[in-house]
């Protein structure tokens, strides 16, 4: 088996380091023989993003095959996700204190309520602001002043090298949300272009 991708829980003074194939997610914290795995699945090309909230400290896994997953410092289950089929969810980012996943082959992005880790996800639909076609590929969160603050943007990239940034906090209202430029880049190699 293949590692497929790394992933790693810091949570107060812990952390955990997983390692994912297509058939499960290993903890590889520590040195030596790798036991049974933590997590089944049947693609590892996992990204994931870590979150805390006043529940605890959580990472949220997707891969746009098996259903999201989430951990919690000691245990793996599944995080209840609704308004879409969250094994179609790729592509987690945690954005002014909300998480945005895309839905695979759509120009679809997908939030959650501010500081949730499940629930009800709204629909941002990316299709009318880029004119080449195709799908959403990767989301990343873009620092002008090189920390965390007002000036933080989501950048949203197409399959077709369109790339688009919104600055604001809440995506319900373009008045909290609005979208800042559009531009032209070479085609994407791949949904971790960034």
């Amino acid at each position: 088996c293949w590692v497929r991708s790394f992933l790693k829980y810091v949570g107060g003074s812990s952390s955990k380091l997983f390692a994912s194939t297509d058939s499960g997610i290993y903890d590889v914290t520590l040195t030596g023989t790798v036991g049974a795995a933590a997590s089944s699945c049947t693609n590892g090309d996992w990204e994931y993003s870590n979150l805390a909230n006043s529940g605890g400290t959580y990472l949220i896994a997707v891969n746009a095959v098996d259903a999201a997953k989430l951990y919690n410092g000691s245990t793996w289950s599944a995080t209840t996700i609704s308004g879409v089929t969250d094994s179609n969810l790729n592509n987690v980012v945690l954005f002014k204190r909300r998480l945005w996943f895309i839905e695979k082959n759509t120009m679809n992005a997908w939030y959650l309520a501010a500081d949730a880790i499940g629930g009800a996800a709204t629909v941002f639909r990316f299709g009318p602001v880029f004119t080449k076609g195709g799908h959403l590929i990767a989301q990343f969160v873009w620092s002008i002043d090189g920390g965390n603050g007002l000036d933080d943007y989501l950048v949203t990239v197409s399959s077709e090298g369109e790339i688009a940034v919104y600055g604001g906090t809440d995506p319900a209202s373009s008045s909290t949300f609005a979208l800042v430029g559009t531009y032209d880049v070479g085609v994407p190699l791949g949904k971790k272009c960034f």
